[in-house]
């Protein structure tokens, strides 16, 4: 959950561990990749050395992408919203949830919240489907 920072409560985005590490990982076969291809006695291809430089390029962007994204979204007690999209949770029509995220649906409008980019992202993975529940049973 993003929002204002004062409430130490809120669940907001961060680079968590799991996180971290995908990205730390990364870096690291990055550049051992890097280093073969620069002290190799071996001539290597200058494709070789584009795919690389594109595979290291696309992995951290993803990753960056991940946690910006995430630090979009806002979970409360009343809705969920990324950026300009909000639904509130009686609007909700639609859940599908997976090991690593949950598409929010209604209407046409969607919401996806990415757990692990999250302080407590099982914290977070159990309190949206309570938040979902609870107010279709006060829905009229």
């Amino acid at each position: 959950m993003t929002g204002s920072r004062q409430n130490p409560q809120l669940n907001y985005a961060e680079l968590n561990k799991a996180l971290a590490f995908v990205i730390l990982m990364l870096g690291v076969a990055f550049g051992i990749m890097n280093l073969q291809l620069a002290f190799s006695d071996e001539h290597q291809s200058i494709w070789l050395g584009v795919l690389y430089g594109f595979l290291g390029f696309i992995g951290i962007f993803v990753a960056i992408f991940w946690v910006f994204d995430s630090y979009n979204t806002e979970v409360t007690a009343n809705h969920v919203a990324k950026g300009k999209t909000q639904i509130r949770w009686e609007e909700v029509t639609d859940a599908k949830s997976n090991d690593f995220s949950m598409v929010i649906l209604s209407g046409d409008t969607r919401v996806v919240i990415n757990y692990y980019a999250y302080r407590e992202p099982e914290t977070l993975r159990e309190k949206i489907p309570q938040l979902i529940a609870s107010h279709r049973q006060s829905a009229p």
